[in-house]
Parts: structure tokens; C-alpha cells; sequence
């Protein structure tokens, strides 16, 4: 009996895990992979995925389902009455998980630096170019492609998921769906994610290995490109303190520290940390 109990309270401990990063995944700016780690879970889940053994993560999931669906009817509802404020606090949340991502580089070089102009300059271009406004518009080859790319970055230790969604321009088209309970094309989303969530953990291993100091500066460049497009249409007051308050949700959730062998980090990491004294 005693063993029922210990794996019923694993189930639930699990459930209420995943109910978190839901929720965390729906915010731009927090990565499920920086969740991951911080459960202590990261190594343990790449290997699993890798073995295709999932059942410890079945409760997880039923949790992250659940947190998703919640998640999703706040953001949607801040969005229709109170855009400009959560335009803001989205955009705190993705600026501030730039040096959060660059914490884990080991230093920069040209090539880094080239990388992250080009990251940038990307994703603001793609900014530019016309987007899929509308739900209806989404064809099933947009909602695979959106849920394959989306979850692949989503599991890369400080990069956001949603923040993928906002740089191809279909955040808020996705949350319709979810909030619409569009089944069909919820399941085709749901495949892409499987795929990209099976083949980036095939790849992360190596690919970090071999490239993981530019593939970083790369991702930091295409968010802060990504970011042209949440700036809300008027900072009143209510939206600079939404500003400070998505930073101030990173900024804690990241458990952002100096690193020490990272001048750019360094530097970065003083200046935030002076602006974030003068603000709290």
C-alpha cells in the first residue's frame, strides 16, 4: 500500500510539474527546456526521448495539456482587452531571455557576434514580410511546420517556444485554436511538436557539441529581431510597469548569474542588474 502511495504522489508531484510548464511554454520568453532543468530532468528526459520511453512522462503531459489550455484563455484575454500592457510584459519576457540564452555561451568571437547580426536581421526581415493573420488561413502544412520548429526550439535550454511562434507570425493564431478547441488542427500542431520533440533530441547532442557557442548567438539574434513586432502601440504607464515585470519574471525564473569567463555576459549582466536596482 505504502508503494501505491509513494507512486500516486510521483503521478500527481509529475501532473502539477507539467501544469508548470504549460503554463511556462505559453509565455514568450521562457523555455521548456530551461523548465526542464531546472525539475532536473533535462539529461534524464533527452536520454528517455532517445530510447522512446516515455511512460514516466505521460502524467507530465496530461498536466502540460492542462496548463497549455488554462495558459492560453488568460493570454488570449489580455490580448483582446488589454493589448498594449500584455504586448509589453511579452516583450520584457523576450528581451530579457536574450542574455539568459548568451549566459550559457563561452565567450564571443567574430563569428558569434556575425551570427547574432545575421540572426537579427533575419528575423526582422520576417517581420516585415506579410504573415498569417487569421486562424482560418492556417493551412495543415503551417500548423506541422509551426508545431515541428516550435517545439525543437523549445528544447533548447533557454529558448522560447512561443517566442519561434512569434517570429513566424502566428502566436496569437495558435491560441485561437487552442481556445477554440479546433481539434483537427490542435492534433496536426500536436504531430509536428512529437516530431520536432524526437528529432531535436536526436540532434541537440550533437549539434551543441559541435556548434553550441554560435548556435546560441544565432537564436539570441533571431528573438531580438522577433521582438519589433510586440512593442505595444502606446508605453502608457500600466505598460512600462508590465515591461519591468516581464523582465523581472525572467530575470528571476533564469536565476540569472555572472559568468565570470564571459566578458560580454559580464557586461551584460551589470548593466541589467543596475537597471533592474533602480526599478525595484
Amino acid at each position: 500500500m505504502s508503494q501505491a502511495i509513494a507512486i500516486s504522489k510521483n503521478q500527481m508531484l509529475l501532473f502539477a510539474k507539467g501544469i508548470i510548464l504549460g503554463i511556462g511554454v505559453i509565455i514568450p520568453g521562457i523555455s521548456g527546456g530551461t523548465i526542464m532543468m531546472a525539475f532536473g530532468m533535462y539529461e534524464n528526459m533527452l536520454d528517455d526521448l532517445l530510447k522512446f520511453y516515455i511512460k514516466p512522462y505521460i502524467a507530465m503531459g496530461f498536466g502540460g495539456a492542462f496548463g497549455v489550455l488554462g495558459g492560453s484563455f488568460i493570454i488570449s484575454y489580455l490580448f483582446e482587452f488589454h493589448r498594449n500592457p500584455t504586448s509589453a510584459f511579452i516583450l520584457g519576457c523576450l528581451l530579457m531571455s536574450i542574455p539568459f540564452i548568451l549566459k550559457r555561451s563561452k565567450g564571443y568571437s567574430k563569428k558569434e557576434v556575425s551570427l547574432f547580426a545575421i540572426g537579427g536581421i533575419l528575423s526582422f526581415a520576417l517581420m516585415e514580410m506579410p504573415t498569417l493573420i487569421h486562424g482560418s488561413s492556417l493551412t495543415a502544412f503551417h500548423i506541422f511546420i509551426a508545431g515541428f520548429i516550435s517545439s525543437s526550439a523549445m528544447m533548447i535550454p533557454g529558448v522560447s517556444g512561443s517566442a519561434v511562434l512569434i517570429i513566424l507570425g502566428i502566436y496569437e493564431n495558435i491560441l485561437v485554436l487552442i481556445n477554440e478547441f479546433q481539434l483537427a488542427q490542435l492534433s496536426i500542431f500536436v504531430l509536428g511538436a512529437v516530431f520536432g520533440i524526437i528529432i531535436s533530441a536526436k540532434v541537440l547532442k550533437i549539434l551543441f557539441t559541435a556548434h553550441g557557442n554560435q548556435i546560441l548567438f544565432f537564436f539570441a539574434g533571431l528573438i531580438l529581431g522577433s521582438s519589433k513586432m510586440l512593442f505595444p502601440s502606446n508605453f502608457d504607464f500600466i505598460s512600462i510597469l508590465t515591461f519591468a515585470l516581464g523582465i523581472w519574471v525572467v530575470y528571476r525564473w533564469g536565476n540569472f548569474k555572472y559568468k565570470k569567463n564571459s566578458p560580454f555576459l559580464g557586461r551584460t549582466y551589470k548593466s541589467i542588474k543596475n537597471s533592474l536596482g533602480k526599478l525595484f
